[in-house]
């Protein structure tokens, strides 16, 4: 006859076995959405410092609008991005170097109810 030690919760716990019950969770991306006015003659500038803050940061589905006002020199932004809660770092570093920005009138970010699209 075979004799072996019962294991008890604490020697699971830490034996780190304790956990590995549950199965890890894919990350939660979260809707942002930023708002930006600028400059007409400095919007593709502003653009491609977007497109370099969003590329280089993070992996992430972004979509990018860019409307031009009637009767103003102003160019509107419409910036839509997921993003988990690491990597919203980047989108707080996005939206204070547009702020840095002399052609960049208004940045406003905010999130996005997960109803609403």
């Amino acid at each position: 006859m075979r004799i072996t030690k019962l294991e008890t919760k604490l020697d699971s716990f830490f034996s780190n076995h304790y956990f590995l019950a549950a199965a890890p969770a894919a990350p939660v991306r979260h809707p942002y959405q930023i708002l930006i006015t600028c400059r007409t003659d400095a919007a593709s500038q502003v653009e491609q410092l977007i497109r370099t803050q969003l590329g280089d940061d993070f992996e992430h589905v972004y979509a990018l609008a860019m409307q031009a006002r009637e009767h103003l020199p102003l160019t509107d932004f419409d910036i839509a991005i997921q993003c988990t809660t690491t990597e919203r770092a980047a989108v707080v570093r996005l939206v204070s170097r547009l702020g840095l920005e002399a052609d960049v009138r208004s940045v406003c970010w905010q999130s996005v109810p997960q109803g609403a699209k």
